[in-house]
């Protein structure tokens, strides 16, 4: 029986269905899943969803790092929203699960490996396994916590605050992503950021 992360993670959940309690119903979920999941290595950047479509997919990072962001085609600019690392699931929430277009562009970065299920597996899957909606219920917890924190520290923390709290949530992160992803992130120009560093002195 294969094993991935992805069923750490989702097995953490608490309070867990007391049917995943029941190792035999954990195999039987876990043989489940490995005949439907698909995998992708990515050696370059690319994108996985774009603007306009609407999102089909949800995608669990195994190995990488993957940002959700928004292009400022005006302004040039692009405003990183999101940072996905290793352990956690990937999708536009609202229109993953409301099948309205995304507005946003989701882009994995090399060297990430993902495991991938669809909208209609995941369907199938909660039909076979009631109980596996623990699925979803993994995908809100984690984008309403995630956002929560993000707008709190955007209102609360400096711009170098931010940047400590984003090295020590990602210790290898300027590993995975550019200086230019990490400062849209941060909100600030990657020019300002090489003066904080440059000020501050490298964490």
């Amino acid at each position: 029986m294969q094993t991935h992360r992805l069923f750490d993670v989702l097995f953490s959940m608490n309070p867990l269905p007391k049917e995943l309690t029941n190792e035999a119903n954990r195999k039987e979920l876990i043989n489940y899943i490995n005949s439907k999941i698909g995998f992708s290595h990515h050696t370059h950047r690319q994108l996985l969803l774009n603007p306009g479509q609407i999102a089909d997919h949800l995608y669990f990072v195994e190995n990488g790092m993957a940002r959700g962001y928004y292009d400022d085609e005006l302004k040039e600019k692009e405003y990183t929203i999101c940072l996905w690392d290793e352990q956690t699931i990937i999708t536009e929430p609202q229109s993953f699960l409301k099948r309205t277009p995304s507005q946003l562009y989701i882009e994995v970065m090399p060297g990430s490996r993902l495991l991938s299920i669809s909208r209609q597996q995941l369907s199938d899957l909660i039909d076979a396994f009631p109980y596996a909606e623990i699925f979803i219920r993994c995908l809100m917890l984690q984008y309403v916590s995630y956002h929560t924190k993000r707008t709190h520290d955007l209102i609360s923390l400096s711009a170098w605050e931010r940047y400590l709290d984003l090295l020590q949530k990602h210790p290898k992160i300027e590993q995975k992503i550019s200086k230019e992803i990490i400062a849209s992130y941060l909100g600030i120009t990657p020019q300002s950021l090489s003066r904080l560093i440059k000020d501050n002195g490298h964490p």
